[in-house]
């Protein structure tokens, strides 16, 4: 009995935690009209599968490959999994990062460049926007060169992508960001149930263990187990979801 209650614990977490991504791609998406709801569902399980079965997340590359397929946009491909993960990233980086700077006293390479790359995003979306039309407005009135036309050029383009990377998220980014919350809470719990399936505890220490292993940069024996057990659940929710997607192609037809 105990040991069912267990396995229904961990598919609730680990159902819960997925959801909670999906909802956070799915509003990125949000305003993309050419995908349906079926369809981002379909995108979310096969991108992550791919991104299980591919080392140091890097199945993200596919997923930009995806949603530009589908969408005919290469800045929708780019700006909505950098968004995606822009939110995921602070979210486990509030967990994380107090405990290893006030718990252990030391800070892991792949939580602090994660935390570089975070604050150069940032910077670059903070800044943009006045350096954009400071540079504008000093081009067009001092400059009349062919290199300044191909400045001013790249900075019309550089301000689409800009615009359009605020347009993603505008009015939904705290539903964005505490999407990611509940998606790592639910996570860490998923991984909690499994550790107790085995006899054995699982706080915030093994936590960030496995988190480092995600990334190649340490050992989580758990997390081996919990990564062949994704694996497979994403793999029959990717099938359900690609049935979903063909039944409802075939009824529109």
């Amino acid at each position: 009995m105990m040991i069912t209650a267990e396995v229904v614990l961990f598919l609730i977490f680990f159902g819960a935690a997925h959801i909670a991504k999906f909802i956070r791609f799915y509003l990125v998406l949000l305003e993309e009209k050419k995908l349906s709801f079926a369809d981002v569902l379909f995108l979310y399980f096969r991108t992550t599968f791919i991104n299980l079965i591919i080392p140091f997340k890097l199945g993200e590359i596919y997923r930009i490959g995806a949603v530009y397929h589908m969408t005919g946009y290469v800045k929708t491909g780019v700006l909505s999994v950098v968004m995606d993960r822009f939110f995921d990233t602070t979210a486990l980086l509030v967990i994380i990062l107090p405990f290893e700077l006030f718990f252990t006293g030391t800070l892991n390479v792949i939580p602090a460049v994660l935390f570089l790359c975070l604050l150069i995003l940032l910077f670059i979306y903070l800044s943009f926007a006045p350096s954009y039309s400071f540079l504008n407005r000093y081009l067009v009135t001092t400059k009349k060169s062919e290199r300044a036309m191909a400045v001013l050029k790249a900075l019309d383009t550089a301000n689409e992508w800009y615009l359009f990377a605020r347009s993603l998220i505008r009015g939904r980014s705290p539903m964005i960001l505490l999407s990611s919350f509940i998606g790592w809470g639910a996570e860490f719990l998923a991984l909690r149930t499994c550790a107790a399936f085995f006899g054995r505890k699982f706080g915030i220490q093994e936590f960030n263990t496995y988190i480092n292993s995600i990334f190649m940069a340490g050992e989580s024996a758990l997390g081996h187990f919990y990564h062949i057990l994704a694996v497979v659940l994403i793999f029959v929710a990717m099938a359900i979801s690609a049935t979903v997607v063909i039944v409802r192609g075939e009824r529109t037809r």
